[in-house]
């Protein structure tokens, strides 16, 4: 037996996963450049890219650590420092680099998912955000991640 809404949140990962392929796909050279946020460490579409493709894996490696009982991030950890110290370790990496990463992480998230048994969705651990949170919540906010970020894109680059 699995979470009742593993299929929900399947379809959900799999459809924002989708538009924002589409729409970083269709991208020209400047548009990567384009800065999405105006405020804090005023990121670019790559940027954001590479905050995308980092953030996934990370939230799947928390997540391995709370099923096998971990407590999750530590009490001190510090968000928005650790997001903007990882953009700046993937400077180096072009837009199709990121892009086979964020595909790669993908499937590691699903093989993940489906290897999760009925009681580990509710095993619940301490997000980077502070929040205790449930494997499950987790995993649906993976999905609303990806779509606030590409909401952002969009409204930048069209």
């Amino acid at each position: 037996m699995t979470h009742p809404k593993k299929e929900i949140v399947l379809e959900r990962l799999a459809s924002t996963r989708h538009a924002l392929f589409e729409l970083l796909q269709s991208l020209d050279e400047a548009a990567w450049q384009t800065q999405v946020y105006a405020d804090g460490d005023r990121w670019t579409v790559l940027d954001l890219l590479r905050h995308v493709s980092v953030s996934e894996k990370s939230m799947t490696l928390l997540m391995e650590n709370i099923r096998r009982g971990g407590e999750g991030a530590s009490a001190e950890f510090d968000l928005n420092r650790w997001n903007a110290s990882q953009v700046r370790k993937q400077q180096e990496k072009t837009p199709a680099h990121l892009l086979a990463d964020m595909e790669a992480n993908r499937r590691d998230l699903l093989t993940f998912v489906d290897s999760l048994s009925a009681d580990d969705w509710e095993k619940q651990g301490r997000h980077g955000s502070g929040r205790v949170m449930s494997i499950y919540e987790i995993v649906k906010l993976i999905g609303l991640h990806e779509k606030t970020h590409l909401t952002d894109i969009q409204a930048t680059v069209g």
